[in-house]
């Protein structure tokens, strides 16, 4: 000391430790970029960042960032007109095309799911047929027609789909011919279309 006697000094040294800590995170992808102590991070990964803690010394901030990526989907449909409109995620469509929709997945990220939808034709088929009145009733998948026209049926068609045919029905008459003949009774037998007749009368036959 000043007086030339031992002085004791004594030092009670407090050491503060660096204060270290840890943020587990996990956005969506559309949440990128992600701020964070004010930096900015596009992509997951493990991130460090050296603060000042409230005394005074180093913190060492941990970020482990993880990111869901966008979940997408296609579905290809095919469907017969007369499912038109078709419903898909609250959407009503009338017509062939892509459509896409906007959902939630089960991690909370944008789901994006498109529709490829294509739409079967009607087949349509017309037949033309021409009879004689004696082959009435018609028989045409399942109907008995006694009368020439156009006719209608829907049938399935092989992409399940509605198929129209069309009949049109055309009905020829039977022909009808009368011949008048007088002959000596010398010239007996008469040979008509092919018969003999031995005595007058009237007599018919049916031909083609």
């Amino acid at each position: 000391s000043s007086a030339g006697c031992d002085s004791v000094a004594t030092l009670n040294l407090v050491v503060n430790p660096t204060v270290t800590s840890t943020t587990n995170t996990t956005v969506c992808s559309n949440q990128l970029p992600y701020v964070w102590n004010g930096n900015n991070y596009n992509v997951g990964g493990s991130y460090d960042v050296t603060l000042t803690s409230s005394a005074g010394c180093d913190s060492l901030a941990t970020l482990i960032l993880s990111v869901n990526g966008i979940v997408t989907s296609n579905t290809d449909l095919t469907v017969c007109p007369s499912q038109l409109p078709y419903t898909w995620n609250t959407q009503n469509i009338s017509s062939a095309g892509t459509y896409t929709a906007t959902l939630t997945s089960s991690a909370g990220c944008d789901s994006i799911a498109t529709l490829n939808l294509s739409v079967n034709a009607v087949a349509t088929s017309t037949t033309n047929v021409s009879v004689c009145d004696t082959q009435l009733p018609y028989v045409w998948n399942a109907l008995n027609l006694s009368a020439a026209g156009s006719y209608n049926v829907s049938l399935v068609g092989s992409t399940g789909c509605d198929s129209i045919a069309t009949l049109n029905l055309t009905v020829n008459p039977t022909v009808t011919s009368t011949t008048n003949t007088t002959v000596c009774s010398n010239q007996l037998p008469y040979v008509w279309n092919g018969n003999n007749y031995n005595a007058g009368g009237s007599y018919n036959v049916t031909l083609t």
